[in-house]
């Protein structure tokens, strides 16, 4: 609920006027102002009008903690759309110096450089073990795509064991329904080699194995991406109590995920098929991160679904937009914050084909690797790691994220533990299999 409110006057009418048009009036007197602001607060106007009208005049000194007392300065950094759930009451955020994360030794040594983009935007040859574009330039008609390309080839989105616990929350805390899964993942393309030779086409493979709640205990879900981003991902689901697995249509990439309020498509901030939309690139723009954090935060606000009391650094983004190209497709836009540096998504807003206001969002969390060399970790309730494996691997990490579905209302929290992984050619080939993946013998 926001503070302000707003003050609602009736102007007297002639006595003619419509018994519904008087009670429509005085129906108004109740609506809380949170509501009324809401939807100015979240249209895509309203973000485009904040993105472009950005002044840099701010100067933020490391260590300030910021509160609800500081809106101005929150507004200047917090996507507009996001003002409602992450501006409360009692909030408090760590304004921490921005780091500097260099990439790991050897990135973009492995890499030949005979790739191209085409007239689609889609990059053609690329194989992995580097930024497939080194520089972005505004005037390029494909600054867009590149920056996405960078995303989805940046370092330390593979190869990690990932407990999770998911958390999926109504208004004011409501909990709805709590998992627990490991995801496992594989990065196959690297570079001029693949992890398993005789497999050069696949990109990645990930296997998703659920321990709760309970009538989904047991249950996986596999999945192969491939370089020629033209071949459609693809995937299983095991049920136990089907007994074998069943493939999965990848190319349903706009349904909600397991019941989890993020469509496929949401998965980092982009997960889709970059020729299936137009791409506007809008330049860049500082914004609040949770990057780097001590441990998964601490969830606040007065629904519990977003980061609280953590530490937050001022990143420099490419602002990316998306325009699905499908008339079907429910988002009109997406616009993507995406970190100039690390090419990590921060945050990611949907908009509602029907009405232009804001339909989903994600904001992540981020750990830099090297700091489990000084920072005693935080491990999953259902098993202990060693975050040991990670040091030295000069990657970021994803440790969870919150969701948020402004129309329902309903969010998902998750805190991921994520800790890197090393398969060997014959381990990813027997981890990996789909014969193993009904069995267990993993």
């Amino acid at each position: 609920m926001r503070k302000d409110q707003s003050t609602y006057k009736i102007t007297p009418r002639p006595r003619k006027l419509g018994i519904a048009i008087i009670c429509g009036l005085v129906a108004s007197l109740f609506i809380p102002s949170s509501y009324a602001f809401a939807n100015d607060d979240q249209s895509y106007t309203k973000m485009r009008d904040w993105i472009s009208n950005f002044q840099a005049d701010e100067v933020i000194p490391s260590g300030t903690r910021l509160t609800e007392k500081d809106r101005t300065i929150l507004e200047k950094f917090i996507p507009p759309s996001a003002w409602e759930y992450y501006i409360f009451d009692g909030m408090e955020m760590e304004i921490a110096e921005p780091g500097n994360y260099p990439t790991p030794t050897g990135w973009g040594q492995n890499t030949s450089r005979d790739y191209t983009l085409d007239q689609n935007g889609v990059l053609v040859g690329f194989k992995g073990g580097a930024f497939p574009f080194e520089e972005i330039k505004k005037d390029d008609p494909f600054a867009g795509q590149k920056v996405v390309w960078n995303m989805l080839w940046r370092p330390g989105s593979d190869d990690y064991d990932m407990p999770m616990v998911a958390w999926l929350r109504g208004e004011h805390g409501h909990l709805d329904r709590q998992y627990e899964f490991t995801a496992v993942n594989a990065q196959y393309a690297r570079g001029e080699t693949s992890l398993v030779p005789g497999y050069e086409e696949v990109k990645r493979k990930q296997i998703m194995e659920f321990r709760s709640p309970r009538d989904m205990a047991g249950a996986k879900d596999m999945s192969i991406s491939y370089v020629d981003h033209y071949k459609e991902d693809s995937g299983w689901l095991y049920m136990p109590a089907q007994r074998k697995p069943r493939r999965t249509l990848a190319s349903e990439r706009t349904s909600e995920m397991m019941g989890m309020d993020f469509i496929r498509e949401d998965m980092m901030g982009f997960g889709g098929k970059v020729y299936e939309n137009d791409w506007t690139y809008l330049g860049t723009r500082p914004v609040f991160a949770t990057i780097n954090v001590p441990d998964n935060p601490e969830i606040g606000g007065p629904h519990l679904w977003v980061p609280h009391k953590t530490r937050w650094e001022l990143r420099n983004s490419h602002v990316v937009m998306t325009t699905p190209k499908a008339e079907n497709h429910p988002y009109s836009q997406r616009i993507i914050f995406i970190d100039a540096e690390t090419y990590w998504t921060h945050w990611m807003f949907g908009f509602d084909r029907k009405d232009g206001q804001m339909l989903r969002m994600n904001q992540h969390f981020l750990k830099y690797s090297e700091s489990y060399g000084t920072e005693e970790p935080q491990q999953a309730p259902y098993i202990k790691q060693d975050y040991g494996r990670s040091v030295g691997h000069q990657v970021f990490l994803h440790v969870g994220e919150t969701d948020i579905n402004a129309k329902k209302p309903h969010a998902t929290i998750s805190h991921c533990f994520t800790n890197k992984r090393e398969f060997t050619s014959a381990r990813a080939r027997q981890f990996f299999s789909l014969r193993n993946m009904v069995s267990g013998r993993r």
